[in-house]
């Protein structure tokens, strides 16, 4: 598991939602819209993905959240003439907005991210996959791991065996010592792990948001699986829906790889270019459902990403039906 992970883009990423609106309070934004279409199409996101989420109530949460005092001053001041006002918004105050919303309406950070994405609600043109892996790792840092510490879970430590210094996720300290790498789980001796004195860049791991490969199902539909066999995406009518990582695909009439023949390596090189490339292709630039594992891979006794997935089916608030081209996964389940 000595895997280095392309770093760069993602910290350049961070770099770029760190520059913009320096000079603004964090706290203070109001967003302006030239019309209330990206507020709306937000909104509906929203509701989707709560149990009992009435719409009306989702507007005014996220009017308050947008620095208005309630959806009709919002929609008082949505009109054409802030077309060129309408501007890419700072890290600190997405992540406020996304939290707010969180929280008011009972939803996973998550969630709110992909429907604050997919009605590009904070950005006229789309975030792009490095955004998304930029803005969900501070989401982490700030709401699940807090502040990196020597031994402390969630640190971003160096894998010192083999010479590599490959950064990693410390998932629990002691004899041995158990990290997350770029591309899974690994042990290592307590002497081979240096927690640096300058934090380290967070990461979304590739092992959960990596395609791996593509099966195509009888109806001519693709679905996008991980390293793990668990489906991310489903691609039909070149439209793509994020996926439960706990389905089991039936129909399956042919399945490949994005990885070389012969080849092992799947993260880095030609094969992380093409399963990039077929996400760029089908305009696919959110994040897959499995990221959502993350923070239960720092459970106590879950071992394998499998058990990560059963911990969040479990953490459902209101369970899902399987649709008609997959059942629940019981490998994983029971």
């Amino acid at each position: 598991m000595n895997n280095r992970f392309a770093s760069t883009s993602l910290e350049g990423a961070r770099a770029k939602w760190t520059r913009r609106y320096k000079h603004r309070r964090s706290g203070s934004m109001r967003a302006y819209f030239s019309d209330l279409t990206r507020p709306k199409q937000a909104a509906k996101y929203l509701a989707r993905a709560g149990s009992e989420l009435k719409l009306a109530t989702v507007h005014e949460t996220l009017a308050s959240a947008l620095g208005y005092r309630d959806w009709h001053e919002l929609s008082t001041f949505a009109r054409p003439d802030n077309s060129a006002a309408e501007q890419d918004i700072g890290l600190d105050d997405v992540l406020r907005v996304i939290f707010k919303l969180a929280d008011a309406l009972v939803l996973l950070e998550s969630d709110v991210q992909h429907a604050v994405s997919k009605a590009r609600l904070l950005r006229a043109t789309p975030w792009s996959i490095d955004d998304q892996m930029a803005l969900r790792a501070s989401i982490w840092r700030r709401r699940l791991f807090g502040p990196p510490g020597r031994g402390k879970s969630g640190t971003i430590v160096r894998d010192m065996a083999y010479g590599t210094k490959t950064p990693a996720y410390l998932r629990y300290p002691g004899r041995p010592t158990y990290l997350l790498f770029d591309t899974g789980f690994g042990e290592r001796a307590d002497f081979e792990v240096i927690t640096p004195r300058s934090p380290l860049p967070d990461f979304v791991p590739s092992r959960i948001w990596l395609p791996y490969g593509v099966w195509t199902l009888n109806d001519g539909s693709e679905v996008v699986f991980s390293r793990d066999y668990l489906p991310m995406w489903r691609v039909s009518n070149e439209r793509a829906e994020r996926l439960a990582p706990w389905l089991w695909i039936t129909g399956i009439v042919d399945e490949a790889h994005f990885l070389s023949p012969g080849s092992a390596t799947w993260a880095t090189g030609a094969a992380r270019e093409r399963a990039v490339a077929y996400l760029q292709r089908h305009r696919i630039s959110e994040l897959p459902r499995l990221t959502d594992i993350m923070p239960h891979l720092f459970e106590s006794q879950v071992e394998t990403l499998s058990d990560g997935v059963a911990r969040l089916y479990a953490a459902q608030r209101v369970p899902e039906a399987a649709p008609p081209y997959a059942e629940l996964n019981e490998r994983i389940l029971t």
